[in-house]
């Protein structure tokens, strides 16, 4: 009577290795889904409703310690008849005569699910919680990251900009010529910050996703051309619909970034080639590369490759722009190898209505 109303089945099998079963209490059926006689009747029946994994492990160690006469528990996954999952919990004992033979096999069968459930419940939490951890990490460096490069870019113009200012404001005298080239580049660390902060508006207005490109019809060549002639650092035709300002701003930031990782001897390319279906500009150079597992990533905000110079660090938000902005007329960003050593930033703008 005890043992029919535990929580819990209870089986008696020969202790020969057979695992034939010559009691089992009713709880089997709630256990593992099975009516006693099918229990009795198929003394492998335990291992069919396993797994392949638990299957082998549970009848080898099951062997293993009988012959070896000592006692045995394993926890294993069964599927029921009814095609529901359950964990089982399953331990025996010898059960021997006054000389120590063996008699029985005495076994009992838990049904540990919720148990199970509740430690996997508890293990994803801690997956989740390290996770979120390391992504905490993660965004706090690239925030110290993203500061120092910041604070880089806007220290650098802006000590240019106090410094000719003072200049001019103190100095009598000066010649045309020498207050002309004050004047110039007063206006190109000022250029400088403007772009630093358009990257850093539009970024948060694309997060926000308030940002729709303004179509027009412009010759692209001319419009990469004439980009390449305002940037200082680089300065030694084809019409599409497209949001004039963005893609200038593409090819400002696809410049740059290879401006910035590359020799000062090394050559940068710029080339718009028109397609039936769009528009490919292409920025190379003959730099380092880009190493295959960064290809992806270098197009994520803040993200910068580890050859990323320590002088002019830069902020990391040029090449997801890039990737955005193309995304915003329906096209993509990437890099690949160049040919002839270094990389080849692309970006295909398709015509409104096609596709890639």
């Amino acid at each position: 009577a005890i043992v029919e109303h535990i929580p819990a089945a209870v089986y008696l099998d020969l202790p020969d290795g057979s695992m034939e079963s010559v009691y089992v209490s009713p709880q089997v059926e709630t256990v593992m889904g099975v009516t006693v006689e099918h229990y009795i009747a198929e003394p492998d029946l335990w291992l069919q409703l396993m797994d392949d994994e638990d299957r082998r492990r549970c009848e080898r160690s099951y062997l293993e310690a009988v012959e070896s006469g000592t006692s045995w528990e394993d926890e294993y996954r069964i599927r029921k008849p009814d095609g529901k999952l359950a964990w089982i919990h399953d331990e025996t004992t010898f059960i021997t005569d006054p000389d120590g033979a063996p008699l029985f096999l005495l076994g009992v069968l838990y049904d540990v699910t919720p148990r199970k459930r509740a430690e996997e419940t508890l293990r994803e939490s801690e997956r989740r919680e390290h996770a979120a951890a390391e992504r905490l990490r993660t965004l706090d460096d690239m925030k110290n990251t993203f500061l120092a490069a910041v604070s880089h870019e806007l220290r650098s113009p802006l000590t240019s900009i106090l410094g000719l200012s003072l200049t001019l404001e103190r100095t009598t005298g000066l010649a045309e010529e020498d207050r002309h080239d004050l004047v110039v580049r007063l206006s190109a660390n000022a250029q400088k910050l403007d772009r630093l902060l358009k990257d850093l508006l539009d970024l948060d207005r694309l997060n926000r996703g308030i940002v729709e490109p303004q179509r027009r019809t412009c010759d692209v060549g001319a419009l990469a051309r004439g980009t390449l002639a305002t940037l200082e650092t680089l300065s030694e035709r084809h019409e599409l619909e497209v949001d004039a300002a963005k893609v200038e701003r593409i090819v400002e930031n696809l410049l740059t970034n290879a401006g910035r990782h590359t020799p000062i001897d090394g050559t940068i390319w710029l080339r718009v080639e028109g397609r039936p279906d769009g528009v490919t500009i292409a920025v190379e150079d003959d730099g380092p590369g880009v190493a295959d597992e960064l290809r992806t990533t270098i197009f994520e905000p803040f993200r910068q490759g580890p050859a990323a110079p320590s002088h002019s660090p830069g902020t990391g938000i040029g090449l997801s722009l890039v990737a955005r902005f193309a995304e915003l007329h329906g096209g993509r960003a990437w890099v690949e190898d160049r040919p002839a050593g270094g990389a080849s930033f692309r970006v295909f703008l398709p015509r409104p209505g096609s596709a890639e």
